[in-house]
């Protein structure tokens, strides 16, 4: 806990009742308030006590925290909700029923009334922790209950989320949208109602770890969302300025779905012009258990049918029972556990550094230009080593080329194809033309796998300008993920007619 500044609700001059009857809402908030204006601390909600409240607005530098066994238990009084106006708050009208659109598919109320805990864009360094219970409206009747998520908030920087238990939830457990530099660790969410009971939506979000966690969810249970110009948008949240979803790990949780995917990607957004926004990099997924894996690619508010880049993705020493076949149509670049794309993609760097993964050590440099010829441009100070490349699954035995336009300022540099795995060299071809040449790499890998094929440094030393990349060969290209067994702990997949 944050011993700044720390008050406890029931205290004066606070005096929440705390008899789960009399609305404590403006109670607590005003110790949220106090403690806030006093440079931040801790707000305790104490042990074995009920607070009925409606939503509650978490500032920066504030730690809500839930002594053993204190709930929160969402009021039903539509009245009573208000939302954040400058340094005060004031009543809004709130949506009812499961949708509030005939014509926006999925247009659910929750994305539109204010999270019941709520931290206003910009909020940092706040904490919502400790072994206690959200339980939101306990109304019984669909239409009149008080649909919102349980925890949300939009553009907000360090944040924690942990031990908290949130149950009879009627929407989304948890929102983090366009947030960065979070950890949500040993939360438990079960009890959806009347529908939907998503876990938690990571929309547009970098830096985050989700660990620990224990979900039995109505819908997806955990899942990576990249969003644009999402038309559900609202007063407290958009998509319109989107960030793209990088670094994320989520590890050691136990995460079932009553409907659909316990954890999965939802990847839209490939109307975005600038597709760099909408990139997926740099995911782990370790030491988990989930019931169910899947992807969602069908976007409703779109008519394009592809997906914004996925590159870096990690699945290691997970317990999986069931993969969706949607999982197996999704691209990935540079994929560990399960089969890589088999195309290269964005060859014409157009679409800035998407699809491309880069290696650096020490102060070299992989830079993409954008302009009337798309430029990558490799720097490789004196001593120091990089590499651009992708990550495909390659066919043992079948020709394959690699094609570069380049050119360097003397030093050498290596097209090459290594294993993804051990990263040893499978071939290569050293140049170092000075003169604008388009270089051809002809090779076969020895093994079914996942390769890493690109350009990297040979000297450790100079610059190299990239202009075009081709990849020729791999023609085979269905999934032949249709039989899935296991063989000493490792999945293994195949595709042979004969054992069908």
């Amino acid at each position: 806990m944050n011993d700044t500044c720390t008050v406890r609700v029931t205290d004066a001059p606070f005096c929440a009742a705390g008899d789960g009857k009399t609305n404590d809402r403006a109670a607590i908030q005003a110790a949220i308030d106090h403690v806030y204006r006093n440079g931040g601390g801790t707000v305790l909600l104490d042990g074995d006590t009920t607070f009925l409240t409606s939503g509650l607005v978490v500032k920066t530098g504030v730690e809500l925290h839930f002594e053993d066994g204190a709930k929160l238990l969402q009021s039903g009084d539509p009245a009573s909700y208000v939302r954040p106006v400058g340094d005060g708050y004031e009543p809004y009208e709130l949506m009812f029923g499961h949708n509030w659109s005939e014509t926006i598919k999925w247009s659910h109320t929750w994305y539109k009334n204010y999270p019941f805990l709520f931290a206003p864009e910009g909020s940092h360094d706040f904490k919502i922790t400790g072994n206690g219970v959200i339980r939101m409206d306990e109304c019984d009747d669909p239409e009149r209950v008080v649909r919102t998520c349980p925890i949300g908030f939009f553009r907000c920087h360090h944040f924690e989320i942990a031990d908290v238990t949130i149950n009879n939830y009627h929407g989304y457990a948890m929102m983090p949208f366009t947030c960065d530099h979070g950890l949500i660790r040993n939360v438990k969410i079960f009890e959806w109602c009347f529908g939907n009971g998503d876990g938690i939506c990571l929309m547009n979000c970098q830096d985050i770890r989700i660990t620990g966690c224990k979900m039995f969810t109505g819908d997806d249970s955990v899942y990576i969302f990249s969003s644009y110009r999402d038309p559900r948008r609202s007063e407290w949240w958009h998509s319109d300025e989107p960030q793209p979803s990088v670094n994320i790990e989520v590890d050691h949780n136990e995460l079932e779905s009553h409907f659909c995917k316990a954890f999965g990607m939802i990847l839209w957004g490939i109307d975005c012009p600038d597709q760099e926004q909408m990139e997926v990099r740099n995911v782990s997924v370790h030491d988990n258990r989930f019931k169910t894996l899947g992807v969602w690619l069908y976007n409703p508010y779109t008519t394009d049918t592809a997906q914004p880049a996925v590159t870096d993705v990690r699945f290691e020493n997970n317990k999986i029972e069931a993969i969706e076949t949607n999982f197996f149509e999704t691209q990935v670049s540079g994929m560990k556990g399960f089969r890589s794309m088999k195309t290269l993609r964005n060859g014409d760097f157009r679409d800035g550094r998407c699809w491309w993964m880069q290696k650096t050590t020490g102060s070299a440099a992989v830079e993409i230009e954008r302009g009337e010829r798309n430029t990558a441009k490799i720097h490789f100070p004196n001593g120091c080593e990089a590499a651009l490349y992708q990550g495909l699954y390659l066919k043992a035995n079948e020709l394959c080329a690699l094609f570069v336009t380049a050119k360097t300022d003397g030093h050498k540099f290596r097209l090459f194809v290594r294993d993804a795995e051990t990263n040893a060299l499978i071939t290569g071809m050293l140049f170092d033309d000075i003169e604008e040449i388009r270089h051809e790499l002809d090779f076969k890998v020895p093994a079914d796998g996942n390769y890493l094929v690109g350009v990297e440094s040979a000297d450790f030393i100079g610059t190299a300008e990239l202009y075009e990349v081709e990849f020729a060969g791999n023609t085979d290209t269905g999934t032949d993920y249709d039989r899935i067994t296991k063989q000493g702990g490792k999945i293994l997949y195949y595709y042979d007619e004969a054992q069908k």
